[in-house]
């Protein structure tokens, strides 16, 4: 080996976590990720959006995950040579960020921000929080090896953003998708605003099973002795104000007599009946009772003229599924509202924002409203009005911040209208290729189908404006610039935060009356479905082109952003443009804890992040979870031990393949020349053209899987031809063929280009997967700057009858394995034949490469079967033994070798207790011996 190698000397015990902070201070010192972007023309551009993740709190397994594919393929696509723009995005905005701030502030009420903190100052501590926590994510974002740009990161608070948020509303308002309306919504009394049912539905954990009243009310016919309609419900508090009952006209009802008293219900449910034995005395359609008057369990409000209350109400949504086919009406229910305004029935509310029952209300004022179910049904049932109360066992919706418990509430607020876009958004959903492709027309489509109209407002004080000034003539002002507000207001504006946007006034074109704002901010979710256009502070950026960006090729959250933020995208974009939101969206599973809880620190159910990623590395953490069911949709349990186990597989054989390559080429003086310029028919040797086809086969199918977005498909592709076929195959059976051992110098030289060759293209396959580990083999072997600059590597010529012969010798190679297993025959021991059975007789070339592999002279084929079967004497006088003790003694010394710490091309001195003298010229030529001398075993230095 000459004084100066080529190749930096590799060690052999890596530490991968050490190699990767090192790889991070090369990219940053040397701007990589910046010269990825810049490198590639403007004239081919991929985009890719970013999802902005809420700024409260620290990343766990479950928000790093989707960073990772993030990551993986704008590097494959920057490879590919387009320009893949990456900025990182703040999501600031709404109940996350306001319940940090209420608990550090000590707020227990909505009230006190108004009237404790004050709205100014409640505001400034938004904005303080969320620059004092977005700081802390980037350590994690560095060390999952995610290139992304933070210092150009967009945060929905900032007015740009803002800006173009309201130019959204302003177009999907001028379309006339958006009205304001009484309508029922999830709600939350503790943050005083409604919820979006998506935002509840993203997340399991967000319902809570509970047991509670499921009672069967008795409401009496007026006129009728003694007889009553039964009506079941879980809601106690909402039976104070139950102005109307409702059947279904088409269902089959029946009135019994049972002691001393009548009842109706459907037919279907008289199972419910449990007070003893009953009579039917009548049976009748629904049709019959609707407009039949009952008495009022309660009645303390006024009947606007026009309304009626105390009557039953056709329904089609009744059922007899559950209940009695009979059910309360109230305002606070979604589908019950609806039929209240469609038959002129009273409305009643009598609960406040805060869900406390309003003063007015006799015998439950002040009650919060849960604490008055008990307190209702005691006096319902001291008036004889319960025919039975029994426990109910439900699962019920809890806000998705505070964990309050929700119910469904009444509220005057600003809806994207759904139902109008319905058929278009099922249009352009067909135009959308997702992955897993089940969810196109699976649970995308149906939670679409059964969307109700989006409420987007909230009663709340960190958010983007509603743009709304509405006069009390009812003419209303929509802005959709800053521009166009300064100008009607007066005054330049530089802030759309309240208190300071409530503080503009405008004039009323149609009456002259000086108009403000209404009160309401926009759901933070309008923000995020904005991202698209609003990161680029599109239309008012002069360089945006729309068609630049959008619709985006590429976007990936977990599967709770089906009903979440893929599906305001996709709202949005059919609102504005009639078109997809997104070209290819990727959905993985969730991570969860391990004992299959969501991850939670209350909880203490998974891994230090933090911790893992010192202790294993970046690499390892992608190829766990790149590699496993999570990218296929599928829920997993955080697992250290499948962490940990991408070190010992892959990433570790990888190196060892890398260092073998290194360390014989230095020891042989080999340095590339032209080897990745040329095309790859560089060797006739059946190994070298195996590989080198294999290799080529390898970069087709896993360009295929890139470009089906299948990280599953790539790292079992990846584990197949680095572990399987060059490591145990391709650098087994060359190991021969270099050293300074070795005299034939043409056969060593081809055999370092063929493993150059593969390693590095391997490297340029692989680097999206593991970028660290990719990066520093790359740039030792090519003295290129990084492997992510490179070009991705062409597919070149396949033989794949060569593949077919190569994996039939495979086969066979792994049948006489087990064959001499099963005698417990070393393979260090060379037999002089066997015979075997298969589909085929193999070529000599295919047999040559089995021989050695298995240590046989001989292998005669005997005839056709359907798989391999190998057979033949195992005893002694089949074996070589002088030529497996030589082999015994090669190792022996070459462990006495590393012992010394001698160099590979470095002659050494053994005595040795006994040799056979045939072989002696073999045993010095293998192990670098200058003498052998007869003795106690021993290895020294030779002068």
């Amino acid at each position: 080996m000459s004084d100066k190698a080529y190749f930096d000397p590799v060690g052999t015990k890596p530490n991968f976590p050490e190699l990767e902070e090192k790889i991070l201070r090369y990219w940053k010192k040397n701007k990589i990720f910046e010269k990825s972007v810049d490198s590639r023309p403007e004239t081919k551009i991929w985009t890719f959006l970013d999802g902005p993740p809420f700024i409260t709190g620290l990343p766990h397994y479950g928000t790093l995950l989707s960073s990772i594919p993030k990551d993986v393929f704008p590097r494959y696509k920057t490879m590919r040579g387009f320009k893949v723009r990456r900025v990182w995005g703040w999501d600031c905005h709404g109940l996350p960020a306001e319940n940090k701030v209420e608990n550090k502030l000590g707020i227990k009420r909505k009230k006190d921000i108004k009237e404790k903190i004050g709205i100014k100052k409640f505001i400034q501590e938004c904005k303080l929080y969320v620059k004092e926590v977005s700081s802390e994510w980037g350590w994690y974002v560095d060390h999952i090896g995610r290139w992304v740009d933070f210092k150009n990161a967009y945060r929905t608070m900032d007015l740009p953003y803002m800006e173009s948020v309201m130019w959204v509303f302003k177009q999907i308002y001028d379309k006339a998708y958006i009205y304001k309306g009484l309508r029922v919504s999830l709600y939350c009394p503790h943050c005083g605003t409604p919820i979006s049912n998506f935002e509840v539905a993203m997340d399991a954990d967000n319902y809570k099973e509970i047991t509670e009243s499921g009672t069967t009310y008795k409401y009496k016919l007026r006129n009728e002795k003694s007889t009553f309609l039964l009506a079941w419900s879980t809601t106690p508090w909402n039976k104070i104000a139950t102005p109307a009952l409702a059947v279904n006209p088409k269902l089959l009802y029946v009135k019994v007599e049972q002691g001393n008293e009548y009842y109706i219900l459907a037919k279907s449910t008289l199972k419910s009946l449990n007070n003893g034995p009953f009579k039917i005395i009548e049976e009748f359609k629904g049709e019959k009772i609707v407009g039949v008057e009952f008495e009022p369990h309660y009645f303390f409000y006024k009947v606007e003229p026009g309304k009626k209350v105390f009557i039953v109400i056709p329904g089609d949504f009744v059922t007899a599924e559950e209940g009695t086919g009979i059910v309360t009406i109230a305002a606070y229910g979604e589908e019950d509202l609806v039929a209240m305004k469609e038959n002129k029935i009273q409305m009643i509310m009598h609960v406040d924002e805060e869900g406390y029952i309003k003063a007015e209300v006799p015998k439950f004022a002040g009650f919060y409203y849960l604490d008055a179910n008990e307190e209702v049904n005691k006096d319902l049932e001291s008036r004889n009005l319960i025919y039975k109360d029994e426990k109910y066992t439900h699962a019920v919706p809890t806000c998705w911040r505070c964990h309050t418990r929700l119910y469904y509430a009444p509220q005057d607020a600003w809806y994207i209208d759904v139902q109008k876009l319905k058929p278009d958004m099922k249009r352009t959903n067909e135009m959308v290729d997702w992955f897993p492709k089940h969810f196109k027309h699976g649970r995308f489509l149906k939670s679409m189908e059964s969307a109700p109209d989006w409420c987007i407002s909230r009663s709340r004080y960190w958010g983007s404006p509603v743009p709304v000034w509405e006069c009390e003539c009812g003419e209303r002002f929509v802005p959709g610039s800053i521009k166009e507000l300064e100008r009607e207001a007066g005054v330049k504006i530089n802030e759309l935060h309240k208190p300071d946007v409530d503080l503009i006034f405008i004039k009323c074109k149609s009456c002259g009356r000086e108009v403000k704002r209404v009160p309401e901010v926009l759901d933070s979710w309008i923000e995020a479905g904005s991202a698209a256009f609003a990161e680029r502070h599109f239309p008012f950026e002069k360089n945006a082109k729309l068609k630049d960006f959008y619709p985006p090729d590429f976007i990936v959250e977990y599967t709770g952003q089906i009903r979440a933020w893929f599906y305001v995208l996709h709202v949005i974009s059919t609102a504005l443009y009639k078109t997809n939101a997104y070209k290819n969206v990727v959905v993985t599973g969730v991570i969860l804890g391990t004992d299959g809880r969501k991850m939670s620190k209350n909880y203490g159910n998974y891994p230090d992040p933090k911790e893992l990623l010192q202790k294993y590395g970046g690499d390892a953490l992608r190829l766990y979870l790149l590699g496993s069911p999570v990218m296929h949709a599928e829920d997993i349990r955080i697992s250290q031990v499948d962490y940990r186990n991408q070190i010992k597989g892959l990433i570790l054989i990888l190196w060892n393949i890398y260092n073998f390559f290194v360390t014989y080429a230095n020891v042989d003086n080999w340095k590339p020349g032209d080897e990745l310029d040329n095309n790859s028919d560089f060797s006739e040797d059946l190994l070298d053209r195996w590989i080198i086809s294999k290799l080529n086969d390898c970069i087709k199918n896993i360009s295929q899987a890139y470009e089906k977005f299948d990280t599953p498909k790539l790292v079992s592709l990846a584990w197949d031809f680095i572990i399987k076929d060059l490591s145990s195959w391709y650098v087994r059976r060359i190991r021969g063929r270099v050293g300074p051992s070795v005299d034939n110098i043409q056969a060593k030289n081809l055999t370092h280009r063929t493993l150059y060759y593969v390693i590095v293209n391997i490297c340029k396959i692989v680097a999206p997967l593991i970028p660290f580990l990719t990066d520093e083999i790359y740039r030792n072997l090519t003295k290129e700057t990084s492997v992510h600059l490179s070009n991705w590597p062409n597919t070149g010529k396949i033989d794949e009858l060569l593949l077919k012969n190569m994996a039939e010798a495979q086969k066979l190679t792994s049948v006489v394995h087990a064959y001499r297993k099963s005698a417990n025959v070393r393979v260090r021991i060379p037999l002089k034949s066997l015979t075997y059975k298969g589909p085929e007789n193999l070529s000599d070339e295919i047999i040559k490469v089995i021989l050695d592999e298995v240590n046989v002279e001989n292998l005669i084929y005997t005839g056709k079967s359907r798989g391999y079967a190998v057979s033949g004497e195992l005893s002694e006088k089949n074996q070589d033994l002088e030529k497996g003790q030589a082999r015994d003694i090669v190792r022996r010394i070459q462990e006495e070798r590393k012992v010394l710490g001698t160099k590979l091309d470095e002659t050494i001195n053994v005595t040795i207790e006994t040799w056979p003298a045939e072989f002696e010229n073999y045993i010095k030529k293998e192990a670098l011996v200058a003498k052998i001398e007869k003795g106690v075993f021993k290895a020294t230095r030779s002068e």
